[in-house]
């Protein structure tokens, strides 16, 4: 009799394909690693509007060209945390914080 293998014991999830495909370079420099995440993690339209200024402490501190753009980003805070979170495998942001 022939057993079914579990096909699916050897796939990883898309987090960890992308964490790992990022040149070491950029894993050792955490500034240019994260604008990188955030621009993934928001897409082109809000990454032309925004970037990381540091993190520290699990918070996450990111400048917006103009405040018009607070109430939008406002409303996204937790999903884009808990897609950074999954993107790094860990849980290395507790929050944002929006920079005006």
């Amino acid at each position: 009799m022939i057993r079914k293998q579990n096909l699916n014991k050897n796939w990883s999830d898309l987090g960890s394909v992308l964490t790992n495909s990022i040149p070491e370079n950029l894993q050792k420099d955490q500034k240019e690693w994260w604008d990188y995440q955030w621009s993934l993690t928001v897409g082109s339209e809000i990454s032309r509007i925004s970037s990381i200024d540091k993190i520290a402490q699990g918070v996450l501190y990111v400048r917006v060209k103009s405040s018009e753009w607070l109430p939008a980003l406002e409303s996204l805070k937790e999903k884009i945390v808990c897609e950074l979170n999954s993107r790094t495998e860990e849980q290395r942001v507790r929050k944002i914080k929006i920079i005006a």
